[in-house]
């Protein structure tokens, strides 16, 4: 694999914690908004609607805080070429004893401004 894969390899990784730790935070929406999405994301969680942009606020409304914790298994990153890629994984996550088991899929987009942005995003329960 050439080298500049492996670079995109670790930005699409580091992208996806850092989308973990924003969907984990108190306040989700503005970060997701003006940051991390694409103007057309989509981001399907299970037993929700699919949520575009103009719908974080709503989707993410206060209070919101989906885990105390969690992990990334299984890492796998398919570099689709020097612009995107997609990343999948296995979820272990927890929330007040509770546990969470899914396995996740994130695209991810560079712009023109030399920023990723996240094209979709989808998990599935185990």
């Amino acid at each position: 694999m050439p080298a500049i894969y492996d670079r995109i390899e670790e930005d699409l990784i580091a992208q996806e914690r850092t989308l973990w730790t924003t969907l984990t935070s108190a306040d989700p929406a503005p970060e997701l908004a003006e940051r991390l999405c694409h103007p057309e994301s989509i981001l399907l969680f299970p037993k929700k609607d699919i949520i575009t942009v103009d719908q974080l606020e709503e989707a993410f409304s206060q209070p919101f805080h989906r885990f105390d914790e969690y992990d990334l298994q299984d890492v796998r990153v398919i570099v689709i070429d020097l612009m995107a890629g997609t990343i999948t994984y296995r979820i272990r996550a927890s929330r007040g004893g509770k546990q969470y088991l899914a396995t996740g899929s994130s695209t991810w987009g560079q712009g023109s401004d030399g920023e990723w942005r996240l094209i979709s995003h989808q998990e599935t329960l185990q």
